[in-house]
Protein backbone atom coordinates (compact mmCIF):
# COMPACT_ATOMS: atom_id res chain seq x y z
CA UNK A 1 0.00 0.00 0.00
CA UNK A 2 3.03 2.45 0.89
CA UNK A 3 4.23 1.75 -2.65
CA UNK A 4 0.39 2.53 -3.78
CA UNK A 5 0.54 5.73 -2.14
CA UNK A 6 3.51 7.05 -3.39
CA UNK A 7 3.06 6.34 -6.70
CA UNK A 8 -0.20 8.21 -6.77
CA UNK A 9 1.87 11.19 -5.28
CA UNK A 10 4.78 11.35 -7.64
CA UNK A 11 4.13 13.97 -10.08
CA UNK A 12 3.52 12.17 -14.13
CA UNK A 13 5.68 14.26 -15.54
CA UNK A 14 9.01 13.66 -13.15
CA UNK A 15 7.94 10.39 -13.42
CA UNK A 16 8.04 10.27 -17.27
CA UNK A 17 10.97 11.99 -17.28
CA UNK A 18 13.16 9.52 -14.61
CA UNK A 19 11.37 6.53 -16.80
CA UNK A 20 13.38 7.93 -19.89
CA UNK A 21 16.39 8.06 -18.60
CA UNK A 22 16.38 4.91 -17.26
CA UNK A 23 15.14 3.03 -20.56
CA UNK A 24 18.00 5.47 -22.41
CA UNK A 25 20.64 4.72 -20.09
CA UNK A 26 19.75 0.21 -20.44
CA UNK A 27 22.70 -1.29 -21.84
CA UNK A 28 21.47 -2.68 -25.17
CA UNK A 29 23.52 -5.05 -26.27
CA UNK A 30 22.70 -6.85 -23.12
CA UNK A 31 19.05 -7.63 -24.20
CA UNK A 32 18.22 -10.23 -25.46
CA UNK A 33 16.86 -10.52 -28.90
CA UNK A 34 13.22 -11.27 -28.23
CA UNK A 35 13.19 -8.79 -25.49
CA UNK A 36 15.06 -6.35 -27.58
CA UNK A 37 11.57 -6.48 -30.06
CA UNK A 38 9.42 -5.94 -27.68
CA UNK A 39 11.40 -2.98 -26.30
CA UNK A 40 11.26 -1.54 -30.13
CA UNK A 41 7.53 -2.41 -30.39
CA UNK A 42 6.50 -0.74 -26.18
CA UNK A 43 8.47 2.14 -27.17
CA UNK A 44 6.81 2.53 -30.64
CA UNK A 45 3.23 1.80 -28.99
CA UNK A 46 4.65 4.44 -25.74
CA UNK A 47 5.66 7.26 -28.57
CA UNK A 48 2.38 7.21 -30.11
CA UNK A 49 0.77 8.41 -26.86
CA UNK A 50 3.30 11.11 -25.86
CA UNK A 51 2.83 12.43 -29.65
CA UNK A 52 -1.03 12.77 -28.56
CA UNK A 53 -0.62 14.06 -25.38
CA UNK A 54 1.87 16.33 -27.27
CA UNK A 55 -0.62 17.55 -29.87
CA UNK A 56 -3.49 18.00 -27.31
CA UNK A 57 -1.59 19.71 -24.42
CA UNK A 58 -0.57 22.38 -27.48
CA UNK A 59 -3.85 23.37 -28.72
CA UNK A 60 -5.05 23.48 -25.43
CA UNK A 61 -2.35 25.85 -24.31
CA UNK A 62 -3.34 28.13 -27.07
CA UNK A 63 -6.39 28.51 -26.10
CA UNK A 64 -5.50 29.11 -22.58
CA UNK A 65 -2.99 31.86 -23.94
CA UNK A 66 -0.03 30.38 -22.86
CA UNK A 67 2.38 32.13 -25.09
CA UNK A 68 1.01 35.39 -23.54
CA UNK A 69 3.02 34.24 -20.16
CA UNK A 70 6.42 34.94 -22.75
CA UNK A 71 4.81 37.51 -24.32
CA UNK A 72 4.26 36.00 -27.33
CA UNK A 73 1.86 35.44 -30.18
CA UNK A 74 1.75 31.36 -30.90
CA UNK A 75 2.88 28.10 -29.40
CA UNK A 76 5.43 27.55 -31.60
CA UNK A 77 7.55 30.71 -31.19
CA UNK A 78 6.39 30.36 -27.00
CA UNK A 79 8.19 26.20 -27.57
CA UNK A 80 10.99 27.12 -29.77
CA UNK A 81 12.29 29.37 -27.81
CA UNK A 82 12.46 27.42 -25.18
CA UNK A 83 13.76 24.35 -26.71
CA UNK A 84 15.33 25.27 -29.53
CA UNK A 85 12.92 22.79 -31.86
CA UNK A 86 11.53 24.26 -35.19
CA UNK A 87 8.66 26.26 -35.11
CA UNK A 88 6.79 24.29 -38.15
CA UNK A 89 7.05 20.76 -35.83
CA UNK A 90 5.03 22.74 -32.79
CA UNK A 91 2.46 24.35 -35.66
CA UNK A 92 2.00 20.47 -36.69
CA UNK A 93 1.60 19.83 -33.26
CA UNK A 94 -0.95 22.02 -32.60
CA UNK A 95 -2.72 21.86 -36.00
CA UNK A 96 -3.77 17.70 -35.07
CA UNK A 97 -4.35 18.36 -31.83
CA UNK A 98 -6.80 21.61 -32.83
CA UNK A 99 -8.28 19.19 -35.33
CA UNK A 100 -8.87 16.04 -33.14
CA UNK A 101 -10.45 17.82 -30.91
CA UNK A 102 -13.58 17.84 -32.92
CA UNK A 103 -13.82 14.16 -32.73
CA UNK A 104 -14.47 12.15 -29.53
CA UNK A 105 -13.46 8.93 -30.86
CA UNK A 106 -10.63 9.91 -32.87
CA UNK A 107 -9.22 11.57 -29.55
CA UNK A 108 -9.70 9.29 -27.35
CA UNK A 109 -8.10 6.49 -29.61
CA UNK A 110 -4.89 9.01 -29.94
CA UNK A 111 -4.58 9.60 -26.14
CA UNK A 112 -4.76 5.61 -25.60
CA UNK A 113 -2.40 5.04 -28.18
CA UNK A 114 -4.64 3.21 -30.58
CA UNK A 115 -4.33 5.47 -33.76
CA UNK A 116 -0.92 7.30 -34.60
CA UNK A 117 -0.33 11.01 -35.39
CA UNK A 118 0.37 10.02 -39.14
CA UNK A 119 -2.91 8.38 -38.95
CA UNK A 120 -4.29 11.57 -37.61
CA UNK A 121 -2.93 13.57 -40.01
CA UNK A 122 -4.31 11.83 -43.00
CA UNK A 123 -7.66 12.39 -41.81
CA UNK A 124 -7.38 15.99 -41.19
CA UNK A 125 -6.10 16.34 -44.67
CA UNK A 126 -8.91 14.82 -46.31
CA UNK A 127 -11.10 16.42 -44.25
CA UNK A 128 -13.68 19.15 -45.74
CA UNK A 129 -16.91 20.69 -45.63
CA UNK A 130 -18.54 18.36 -47.62
CA UNK A 131 -16.90 15.44 -45.72
CA UNK A 132 -16.92 16.63 -42.28
CA UNK A 133 -20.22 14.98 -40.74
CA UNK A 134 -19.62 12.19 -42.62
CA UNK A 135 -16.07 11.92 -40.72
CA UNK A 136 -17.73 12.51 -37.53
CA UNK A 137 -20.18 9.71 -38.19
CA UNK A 138 -17.50 7.15 -39.60
CA UNK A 139 -14.73 7.44 -36.16
CA UNK A 140 -15.72 3.84 -35.16
CA UNK A 141 -14.39 2.74 -38.66
CA UNK A 142 -11.30 4.83 -38.90
CA UNK A 143 -10.26 3.01 -35.84
CA UNK A 144 -11.05 -0.37 -36.89
CA UNK A 145 -8.91 0.34 -39.86
CA UNK A 146 -6.41 1.24 -37.52
CA UNK A 147 -6.13 -1.71 -35.51
CA UNK A 148 -7.05 -4.58 -38.46
CA UNK A 149 -4.74 -2.70 -41.41
CA UNK A 150 -1.23 -2.07 -42.10
CA UNK A 151 -0.42 1.53 -43.25
CA UNK A 152 -0.71 1.19 -46.95
CA UNK A 153 -3.98 -0.49 -47.24
CA UNK A 154 -5.32 1.83 -44.87
CA UNK A 155 -4.12 5.18 -47.06
CA UNK A 156 -5.68 3.24 -49.77
CA UNK A 157 -8.90 2.98 -47.74
CA UNK A 158 -9.10 6.36 -46.93
CA UNK A 159 -8.55 7.60 -50.19
CA UNK A 160 -12.05 5.25 -51.28
CA UNK A 161 -14.05 6.66 -48.18
CA UNK A 162 -12.99 10.03 -48.93
CA UNK A 163 -14.19 9.22 -53.29
CA UNK A 164 -17.37 7.76 -52.08
CA UNK A 165 -17.94 10.56 -49.67
CA UNK A 166 -16.72 13.43 -51.32
CA UNK A 167 -19.62 13.23 -54.33
CA UNK A 168 -18.88 16.89 -55.11
CA UNK A 169 -15.28 16.93 -55.18
CA UNK A 170 -12.99 18.04 -57.83
CA UNK A 171 -14.21 15.79 -60.87
CA UNK A 172 -11.45 13.40 -62.80
CA UNK A 173 -11.62 15.77 -65.98
CA UNK A 174 -10.78 18.89 -63.40
CA UNK A 175 -7.29 16.92 -62.38
CA UNK A 176 -5.49 17.24 -65.40
CA UNK A 177 -6.12 21.19 -66.28
CA UNK A 178 -4.44 21.72 -62.72
CA UNK A 179 -1.32 19.53 -63.71
CA UNK A 180 1.83 22.14 -63.63
CA UNK A 181 5.38 21.64 -63.67
CA UNK A 182 7.72 24.42 -62.54
CA UNK A 183 11.89 24.87 -63.26
CA UNK A 184 13.24 27.52 -60.98
CA UNK A 185 17.10 27.95 -61.73
CA UNK A 186 18.68 28.61 -58.00
CA UNK A 187 21.24 31.23 -57.32
CA UNK A 188 23.98 28.66 -57.34
CA UNK A 189 23.16 27.55 -60.93
CA UNK A 190 21.34 24.23 -59.79
CA UNK A 191 18.04 23.68 -60.80
CA UNK A 192 15.05 22.88 -58.95
CA UNK A 193 12.04 21.15 -60.67
CA UNK A 194 8.17 20.31 -58.87
CA UNK A 195 5.49 18.70 -60.12
CA UNK A 196 1.89 18.19 -59.23
CA UNK A 197 0.19 15.71 -61.99
CA UNK A 198 -3.29 13.68 -61.82
CA UNK A 199 -3.30 10.23 -60.76
CA UNK A 200 -2.62 8.66 -64.02
CA UNK A 201 0.18 10.95 -65.22
CA UNK A 202 1.62 10.37 -62.09
CA UNK A 203 1.64 6.98 -61.96
CA UNK A 204 3.26 6.82 -65.54
CA UNK A 205 5.78 9.39 -64.58
CA UNK A 206 6.55 7.47 -61.06
CA UNK A 207 6.85 4.32 -62.91
CA UNK A 208 9.14 5.25 -65.74
CA UNK A 209 11.35 7.01 -62.94
CA UNK A 210 11.86 4.12 -60.51
CA UNK A 211 12.36 1.57 -63.41
CA UNK A 212 15.46 4.02 -64.46
CA UNK A 213 16.57 4.53 -61.14
CA UNK A 214 16.29 0.18 -60.86
CA UNK A 215 18.98 0.15 -63.75
CA UNK A 216 21.01 3.24 -62.60
CA UNK A 217 21.35 1.05 -59.07
CA UNK A 218 22.04 -2.32 -60.97
CA UNK A 219 25.14 -0.60 -63.64
CA UNK A 220 26.87 0.97 -60.20
CA UNK A 221 26.30 -2.53 -58.46
CA UNK A 222 28.43 -3.99 -61.82
CA UNK A 223 30.58 -1.63 -61.99
CA UNK A 224 31.39 -1.70 -58.10
CA UNK A 225 30.57 2.29 -58.20
CA UNK A 226 29.57 4.09 -55.02
CA UNK A 227 25.85 3.68 -54.72
CA UNK A 228 24.01 6.37 -54.76
CA UNK A 229 20.98 7.58 -52.35
CA UNK A 230 17.52 6.83 -53.73
CA UNK A 231 17.03 10.61 -54.63
CA UNK A 232 19.58 10.97 -56.12
CA UNK A 233 19.12 7.63 -58.39
CA UNK A 234 15.68 9.59 -59.30
CA UNK A 235 17.35 12.48 -60.47
CA UNK A 236 19.89 10.40 -62.13
CA UNK A 237 17.35 8.39 -63.93
CA UNK A 238 14.84 11.61 -64.94
CA UNK A 239 17.91 12.85 -66.48
CA UNK A 240 18.58 9.46 -68.69
CA UNK A 241 15.30 9.20 -70.02
CA UNK A 242 14.97 13.34 -70.73
CA UNK A 243 18.18 12.68 -72.86
CA UNK A 244 17.25 9.80 -74.19
CA UNK A 245 13.79 11.04 -75.28
CA UNK A 246 15.45 14.45 -76.57
CA UNK A 247 17.44 12.28 -78.63
CA UNK A 248 14.87 10.01 -80.27
CA UNK A 249 13.20 11.20 -83.93
CA UNK A 250 10.28 8.71 -84.12
CA UNK A 251 7.05 9.33 -81.90
CA UNK A 252 7.30 7.03 -78.67
CA UNK A 253 4.61 4.51 -77.96
CA UNK A 254 2.86 5.30 -74.45
CA UNK A 255 4.08 3.76 -71.86
CA UNK A 256 1.67 0.49 -70.81
CA UNK A 257 -0.19 1.16 -67.24
CA UNK A 258 -2.99 -1.09 -65.89
CA UNK A 259 -6.26 -0.18 -64.44
CA UNK A 260 -7.78 -3.08 -62.18
CA UNK A 261 -11.68 -2.25 -62.08
CA UNK A 262 -14.06 -4.76 -61.09
CA UNK A 263 -17.29 -5.44 -63.03
CA UNK A 264 -20.06 -4.20 -60.55
CA UNK A 265 -18.03 -1.03 -60.94
CA UNK A 266 -17.65 -0.84 -65.01
CA UNK A 267 -21.24 -1.65 -65.11
CA UNK A 268 -22.49 0.99 -62.52
CA UNK A 269 -20.35 3.54 -64.36
CA UNK A 270 -21.75 3.20 -67.60
CA UNK A 271 -24.64 3.47 -66.85
CA UNK A 272 -23.83 6.91 -65.40
CA UNK A 273 -23.01 8.00 -68.92
CA UNK A 274 -26.48 8.13 -69.46
CA UNK A 275 -27.85 10.21 -66.80
CA UNK A 276 -27.50 14.52 -66.56
CA UNK A 277 -24.31 15.58 -65.21
CA UNK A 278 -26.01 16.67 -62.28
CA UNK A 279 -27.50 13.27 -61.60
CA UNK A 280 -24.05 11.05 -61.96
CA UNK A 281 -23.07 9.16 -59.20
CA UNK A 282 -19.92 6.93 -60.48
CA UNK A 283 -17.99 6.24 -56.92
CA UNK A 284 -21.37 5.54 -54.28
CA UNK A 285 -20.74 1.65 -55.15
CA UNK A 286 -16.59 1.77 -54.08
CA UNK A 287 -15.34 0.29 -51.55
CA UNK A 288 -11.77 -1.16 -50.27
CA UNK A 289 -12.55 -3.66 -48.27
CA UNK A 290 -15.51 -4.82 -50.95
CA UNK A 291 -13.58 -7.25 -53.40
CA UNK A 292 -16.72 -6.10 -55.83
CA UNK A 293 -15.62 -2.25 -54.99
CA UNK A 294 -12.87 -1.82 -56.48
CA UNK A 295 -11.60 0.54 -58.86
CA UNK A 296 -7.63 1.36 -58.72
CA UNK A 297 -4.42 0.80 -60.55
CA UNK A 298 -2.55 -2.35 -60.21
CA UNK A 299 -0.30 -1.05 -57.47
CA UNK A 300 -3.34 -0.57 -55.77
CA UNK A 301 -3.61 3.68 -56.02
CA UNK A 302 -7.15 4.38 -55.79
CA UNK A 303 -8.45 5.98 -59.47
CA UNK A 304 -11.78 7.59 -60.25
CA UNK A 305 -14.33 5.33 -62.52
CA UNK A 306 -14.70 8.20 -64.45
CA UNK A 307 -11.30 8.26 -65.19
CA UNK A 308 -10.80 4.71 -65.96
CA UNK A 309 -13.07 4.59 -68.82
CA UNK A 310 -11.13 7.15 -70.42
CA UNK A 311 -8.58 5.32 -70.39
CA UNK A 312 -10.74 2.28 -71.26
CA UNK A 313 -11.04 3.76 -74.61
CA UNK A 314 -8.11 2.69 -76.16
CA UNK A 315 -7.39 -0.35 -73.44
CA UNK A 316 -7.20 -4.15 -73.77
CA UNK A 317 -8.96 -6.13 -71.24
CA UNK A 318 -7.96 -8.75 -69.19
CA UNK A 319 -10.63 -11.26 -67.27
CA UNK A 320 -10.34 -12.26 -63.88
CA UNK A 321 -11.98 -13.83 -61.60
CA UNK A 322 -11.54 -13.57 -57.96
CA UNK A 323 -12.43 -15.47 -54.66
CA UNK A 324 -13.30 -13.56 -51.53
CA UNK A 325 -9.85 -14.46 -50.10
CA UNK A 326 -8.62 -12.55 -52.98
CA UNK A 327 -7.24 -15.64 -55.37
CA UNK A 328 -7.77 -15.90 -58.59
CA UNK A 329 -10.46 -18.89 -60.33
CA UNK A 330 -9.64 -18.22 -63.84
CA UNK A 331 -7.83 -15.04 -65.80
CA UNK A 332 -8.10 -14.98 -69.80
CA UNK A 333 -5.15 -15.09 -71.10
CA UNK A 334 -3.00 -14.20 -74.12
CA UNK A 335 0.11 -15.88 -75.17
CA UNK A 336 1.88 -12.34 -76.31
CA UNK A 337 2.02 -11.50 -72.50
CA UNK A 338 3.25 -14.72 -71.31
CA UNK A 339 4.95 -14.94 -68.66
CA UNK A 340 4.03 -11.58 -67.50
CA UNK A 341 0.08 -12.23 -67.10
CA UNK A 342 1.07 -14.39 -63.95
CA UNK A 343 2.88 -11.28 -62.63
CA UNK A 344 -0.21 -9.06 -63.38
CA UNK A 345 -2.71 -11.37 -61.89
CA UNK A 346 -0.86 -11.38 -58.88
CA UNK A 347 -0.04 -8.07 -58.47
CA UNK A 348 -4.15 -7.37 -58.87
CA UNK A 349 -4.43 -9.72 -55.84
CA UNK A 350 -2.05 -8.26 -53.56
CA UNK A 351 -3.05 -4.80 -54.78
CA UNK A 352 1.02 -3.96 -56.15
CA UNK A 353 2.39 -4.81 -52.15
CA UNK A 354 5.40 -6.74 -51.69
CA UNK A 355 4.09 -10.23 -49.70
CA UNK A 356 6.01 -9.85 -46.45
CA UNK A 357 4.40 -8.80 -43.93
CA UNK A 358 5.08 -4.61 -42.89
CA UNK A 359 6.81 -4.07 -46.18
CA UNK A 360 6.59 -0.82 -47.91
CA UNK A 361 8.82 -1.51 -50.49
CA UNK A 362 8.09 0.23 -53.94
CA UNK A 363 5.71 -0.99 -56.35
CA UNK A 364 9.09 -1.02 -59.13
CA UNK A 365 10.95 -3.26 -56.54
CA UNK A 366 8.71 -5.96 -56.99
CA UNK A 367 9.93 -9.46 -58.41
CA UNK A 368 8.23 -12.53 -59.38
CA UNK A 369 9.57 -15.45 -56.82
CA UNK A 370 8.90 -18.95 -56.65
CA UNK A 371 7.44 -19.65 -53.38
CA UNK A 372 9.05 -23.08 -53.74
CA UNK A 373 12.25 -23.01 -55.60
CA UNK A 374 12.18 -23.58 -59.38
CA UNK A 375 14.75 -26.53 -58.89
CA UNK A 376 12.52 -28.70 -56.31
CA UNK A 377 9.64 -28.48 -58.38
CA UNK A 378 10.75 -27.63 -61.69
CA UNK A 379 7.17 -25.75 -61.96
CA UNK A 380 6.74 -22.40 -63.04
CA UNK A 381 2.52 -22.34 -61.67
CA UNK A 382 0.20 -19.39 -60.64
CA UNK A 383 -0.46 -21.41 -57.17
CA UNK A 384 3.79 -20.83 -56.66
CA UNK A 385 3.60 -17.45 -57.64
CA UNK A 386 4.52 -14.46 -55.09
CA UNK A 387 5.72 -11.16 -55.58
CA UNK A 388 8.64 -9.88 -53.27
CA UNK A 389 10.64 -6.63 -53.36
CA UNK A 390 14.05 -7.30 -55.01
CA UNK A 391 15.91 -6.95 -51.11
CA UNK A 392 13.47 -9.54 -49.72
CA UNK A 393 13.70 -11.96 -52.96
CA UNK A 394 17.65 -11.72 -52.28
CA UNK A 395 17.21 -12.37 -48.42
CA UNK A 396 14.69 -15.37 -48.50
CA UNK A 397 17.62 -17.27 -49.98
CA UNK A 398 20.05 -17.30 -47.22
CA UNK A 399 17.94 -16.16 -44.46
CA UNK A 400 14.95 -16.97 -41.87
CA UNK A 401 11.73 -17.28 -43.29
CA UNK A 402 9.51 -14.34 -43.97
CA UNK A 403 6.53 -13.61 -42.15
CA UNK A 404 3.99 -13.05 -45.23
CA UNK A 405 1.25 -10.47 -45.47
CA UNK A 406 -2.35 -11.01 -44.01
CA UNK A 407 -4.86 -10.26 -46.74
CA UNK A 408 -8.27 -9.03 -45.35
CA UNK A 409 -10.86 -10.99 -46.06
CA UNK A 410 -12.98 -9.35 -48.47
CA UNK A 411 -17.39 -9.54 -48.84
CA UNK A 412 -17.86 -11.83 -51.87
CA UNK A 413 -16.13 -12.60 -55.08
CA UNK A 414 -15.97 -10.38 -58.42
CA UNK A 415 -14.70 -10.70 -62.01
CA UNK A 416 -11.99 -7.68 -62.49
CA UNK A 417 -11.28 -6.41 -65.61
Amino acid sequence: MAGAGLCDTTDPMEALTTAASAVAEQYLPGIERQDLGERCLTLMSVREVIDAALATSIAEAERAGVPALGKQRTMAQYLASRSHCAPEIVRAHARAGLWVAQFSQLEEAMLDGKISRRHIDLLRKADNIRVHVAMQQDQHLFVQWVETLEWNDYKQTVTYWEMVNDQDGPAPEDHEAKNSCNITRLPDGRVRITANLDPTSGAIVKHQIEVEAGRVFDDEQEDGLPTRTATQRRAKALTNLVSRGANRSEASAKPLMHVVMSLKVLQHALAQLAKAPEEQDFTSVLDAQDIDGRCELIDGTPLHPKAALLLALNARIRRQVLTARSKTLDASEEVRLFPDWMKHIRLIETRGQCETAGCDAAFEWLRADHHRPYTQTQRTTLDDLRMLCDPDNKLKADGPPLAERHTPTPKNESQLF
